[in-house]
């Protein structure tokens, strides 16, 4: 009987042991992990980023913007047109 209390307060130093000193390994490999997805964020990151800058030169070099612009002139400009001879018609019909 005395055997089988050692052989238990034996097996439960032994378990401490291992489990204080495997503590540290799970630390280091969660650490690890840590770092191998901070450096996949910074990498997804950098190639967004990246994408967004080509996405911008190709506008600027195809100059939508002004070609957007010069569109909505136009438009104003028949839309001004438009209500101008609308209105003439309606004095037009007014006056007879």
């Amino acid at each position: 009987m005395p055997t089988m209390i050692v052989r238990k307060q034996v097996l439960c130093a032994l378990s401490t042991v291992v489990v204080f000193a495997a503590g540290p390994v799970f630390a280091e490999e969660s650490q690890g992990m840590m770092e191998r997805v901070e450096t996949t964020a910074k990498h997804i990151g950098e190639k967004i980023e990246s994408k967004a800058k080509a996405v911008v030169e190709k506008v600027e070099e195809k100059h939508v913007v002004d070609k957007v612009g010069e569109k909505l002139k136009k438009a104003a400009t028949k839309t001004a047109e438009g209500f101008e001879k609308a209105g003439n018609k309606i004095k037009e019909k007014l006056n007879d």
